[in-house]
């Protein structure tokens, strides 16, 4: 393996992360700003490639064009291998690649000398929509069957049979090719479900590394001097469970604040009201206070997400989580002692873990928020991050 890690003779290897990112911000951008942060306070040459999608939205007139790309972007190899000589980096990172930047990015790293690492925030290998839910409930027949035939068939990459057919060959052409065995040299993983799916892929187990996500440092706020609304804050999108969460609020009456942007927007505004307000899309600096100051956080995803960033930010600012049980999510929150679980996409369920909070005495409270602040702590911590990420790389001090 050609890597030029240099830390040793005082030039500080430098590192190339590569994101495709969403047409709405979220999670997984924040943890590409969080870790090019961490590693340039270290005094690492850290150097950016961003990618958007917005040519699929824009353009759909030259789709063959795009589905190309799909398979192998030859101007993304260009600058990707270009910029790897040029800057003599020692670490390509990729955290997204779909669509525009293609895995082409990861036959240039090589190309050009560099070690190639991919964090996998979603489930696209094996999923079309990447997210293992069709038609409002969990799907994994793709990965049951073993191909994407029932993918193709009910249109799961942007309504399209045409698109999800491309995006299939994609992913297939490049199994074929050996990319993801003989191009990427290690994998992160940010739960066991992800472990296992690359197993079924044959993929050496000492490829794969489970890090968690991680959040640079938040202050704490004394749970007893909070105020008394409960927060909402992610994409206002059918899959993140907004629906159900205005329901158990305006069922209970008590104050919530909503936060975020998406297709659901209208319908957020229709149902604001004396005791739902909705403050629209925030930036992390309000985002943090706006978690500093609630009394309890909800996480309504609908989908079996990965390591949602949200619970970890409201974990480090000691705000109590209220989150929907997922085989993921179970790994995060201990029932009753750090949060409280409910049952996904269920208001009446949402509604019990509201008023066991509610129910709660005010040195309980300050203890559940306590123990949310250590969780934080002891795997979420920038520290921790740092340690594991260095080892991966290869850099050694």
């Amino acid at each position: 393996m050609n890597c030029r890690v240099r830390k040793n003779n005082h030039t500080p290897a430098a590192v190339l992360f590569i994101h495709n990112t969403y047409l709405h911000q979220g999670g997984e951008d924040s943890v590409v700003q969080n870790e090019i942060e961490t590693l340039r306070k270290e005094g690492h040459p850290v150097f950016y490639h961003a990618y958007n999608n917005q040519s699929f939205q824009q353009n759909k007139w030259k789709a063959p064009l795009l589905l190309l790309r799909l398979f192998f972007n030859v101007s993304a190899w260009l600058r990707t291998y270009f910029f790897v000589r040029r800057h003599r980096i020692a670490v390509v990172h990729v955290h997204n690649f779909f669509y525009t930047a293609s895995p082409a990015v990861f036959w240039a790293a090589k190309a050009a000398g560099a070690k190639t690492v991919m964090t996998m925030h979603n489930y696209r290998l094996f999923c079309l929509n990447a997210l293992f839910f069709r038609e409002g409930k969990h799907c994994m027949i793709c990965v049951q069957e073993g191909r994407f035939k029932q993918g193709i068939e009910h249109r799961c990459f942007k309504s399209s049979t045409l698109f999800s057919w491309a995006l299939a060959g994609s992913i297939n052409f490049h199994k074929w090719l050996g990319t993801w065995h003989h191009r990427v040299d290690r994998f992160i993983v940010i739960n066991p479900l992800m472990q296992q799916l690359l197993s079924g892929m044959n993929i050496p187990t000492n490829k794969v590394l489970f890090k968690p996500n991680f959040l640079p440092g938040q202050a704490y706020h004394d749970y007893q001097h909070r105020s008394d609304f409960y927060l909402y804050a992610g994409r206002l999108q059918e899959e993140k469970g907004i629906r159900h969460v205005i329901e158990a609020f305006e069922h209970l009456g008590l104050p919530l604040v909503i936060a975020g942007q998406g297709d659901l927007e209208t319908y957020v505004r229709e149902h604001a009201k004396e005791s739902i307000r909705y403050v629209g899309q925030q930036s992390q600096q309000d985002m943090m206070q706006w978690f500093r100051q609630c009394r309890g956080f909800i996480f309504s995803s609908l989908l079996m997400e990965g390591m949602p960033m949200t619970v970890i930010e409201a974990q480090a600012c000691g705000a109590i989580p209220i989150v929907s049980r997922t085989i993921n999510t179970e790994g995060m929150i201990d029932q009753g002692l750090d949060g409280f679980l409910y049952e996904q996409g269920n208001a009446a369920s949402l509604i019990t873990a509201i008023l066991q909070l509610e129910a709660q005495d005010q040195n309980t409270l300050n203890a559940i928020s306590g123990r949310a602040r250590q969780k934080f702590l002891r795997y979420y911590d920038a520290s921790h991050h740092l340690r594991m990420i260095k080892e991966l790389y290869g850099f050694t001090d």
